[in-house]
């Protein structure tokens, strides 16, 4: 989220979380300096995400501090201790993992990560906007709830909130929603928000 007006209706229909992009590469960057009015939006029932992609720890530090973040949501090829770094931090920490990396990454993240959240794999960095067989995780002894994402559209919350998946917490969603990017289709996103709430 970039826009405080579409922030703002986003915000209107009760989210547990809003992510703000913090790689520069994205064409959802919510910017170099941002005005800080814009994380004052979502109030103290919305968690603020910040969304970074091998970024240094440092800097994660300084943007948690200065934003008010409570959430680090890591993208890259971020290390064990890298996220070691970020646990004396008042933040939770999901790291995102591909298909061929749920498996070792569960194993060598396990008790350093908050949460998992699993994404479709793509060249780069990045959401693809492409669905994965969530089958694979049917298998997977997930140590934490985890989030899901790749590809989710509006058309569908009726097979996620059959899929049963143990340990399954929330849905994260994004490039299916929008008009532009960084800017939500409100309408779609409602009717899910309701769909997926049933």
């Amino acid at each position: 989220m970039r826009d405080p007006q579409n922030l703002e209706q986003v915000c209107a229909l009760a989210p547990e979380f809003v992510g703000f992009i913090f790689y520069p590469r994205s064409k959802r960057f919510v910017g170099s300096s941002p005005d800080p009015a814009l994380f004052a939006i979502p109030g103290p029932g919305i968690k603020k995400v910040g969304v970074f992609v091998n970024e240094k720890v440092s800097l994660v530090r300084k943007v948690i501090e200065v934003y008010g973040l409570d959430v680090v949501q890591l993208h890259g090829a971020e290390s064990v201790d890298y996220c070691r770094n970020l646990a004396g931090e008042p933040v939770e920490v999901i790291k995102a993992l591909d298909p061929d990396e749920q498996r070792s990454g569960i194993e060598k993240y396990r008790g350093v990560v908050d949460r998992f959240l699993f994404d479709s794999a793509g060249e780069g960095y990045g959401g693809t906007g492409q669905k994965f067989d969530w089958k694979v995780l049917e298998n997977l002894r997930v140590p934490a709830p985890f989030l899901l994402s790749g590809g989710i559209g509006p058309g569908d919350a009726g097979a996620l909130r059959t899929i049963g998946l143990k340990g399954l917490m929330g849905i994260d969603i994004n490039s299916r929603f929008e008009l532009s990017p960084g800017r939500k289709d409100i309408e779609q996103l409602k009717e899910f928000i309701i769909e997926i709430r049933k």
